[in-house]
């Protein structure tokens, strides 16, 4: 399965527009643990969990992680909103690579059948 991952990322990168959608969301990531660390005295850690936490909407385990403040709660929601349909896009597009690595295997598997087949 992480060999197909791989490929699928080899097909993906090939797309113009993957490698914009890929540093646009490493930058989103990079924009919200220093905002999170900066405005909340966390630690970068803890930034960078709050960041990917709320990028991908999964729960906050950590009790500790609440931001407090009316600027930064405003901030969280723009980062939210934009965060989440940039992400969706970068999972639809490894998804649709993902797909097509799996349709050339199952062409090549079907091709060597019918070579082996032949013979």
């Amino acid at each position: 399965m992480f060999e197909r991952f791989v490929k699928a990322l080899k097909i993906a990168v090939r797309d113009e527009g993957f490698a914009q959608i890929f540093g646009t969301g490493l930058l989103l990531v990079i924009i919200g643990t220093l905002t999170s660390t900066t405005t909340q005295d966390w630690s970068l850690v803890d930034g960078f969990y709050f960041a990917v936490a709320t990028l991908t909407t999964s729960s906050i385990a950590d009790p500790d992680l609440t931001i407090t403040g009316a600027p930064i709660k405003i901030f969280t929601v723009f980062y939210i909103l934009v965060g989440i349909g940039i992400l969706v896009e970068l999972a639809r597009q490894v998804g649709f690579a993902y797909v097509q690595v799996r349709r050339e295997e199952k062409e090549a598997k079907a091709a060597k059948a019918e070579h082996t087949a032949e013979t």
